[in-house]
């Protein structure tokens, strides 16, 4: 019995060599995978802070970019009501020139080369002619 006792004694201690072996590469891979979790916390912090920043950025944008809109809105108004005037001095000017031109009109002669530059013609009907 004692031969036999001695190898299972043989035996049980190689188990015990190989299971303290295996138990000291699980606790190797389970640090790596303590490690590479605390990586990943780190990680999303960082990625947690950017979106933070993000966000703020975000609406800063959004405040300028509502203060841009109010100011161009407010530029777009005055150029309307430039416009609307600009048109009602047009149509004065067009309708002024039309009477000038119909009181004040000579005859014309036959041949308008011989007149020259306009002859006698004033020279603010020839200009409003032009602009028209």
């Amino acid at each position: 019995m004692t031969t036999i006792g001695l190898i299972l004694d043989l035996v049980l201690a190689g188990l015990l060599i190989a299971t303290v072996v295996l138990a000291v590469r699980l606790h190797k891979k389970l640090q790596g995978l303590k490690g590479g979790h605390d990586e990943l916390r780190l990680l999303v912090e960082g990625l947690n802070e950017a979106t933070r920043r993000a966000q703020a950025g975000l609406m800063e944008l959004r405040m300028a970019a509502e203060a841009s809109a109010t100011r161009l809105g407010n530029q777009v108004d005055v150029a309307r009501q430039s416009t609307d005037e600009l048109a009602l001095l047009v149509a004065s000017a067009n309708n002024l020139a039309d009477r000038l031109v119909k009181v004040g009109a000579p005859a014309r002669p036959a041949e308008p080369s011989m007149r020259g530059n306009g002859g006698g013609e004033p020279s603010l009907l020839r200009a409003l002619r032009d602009v028209r």
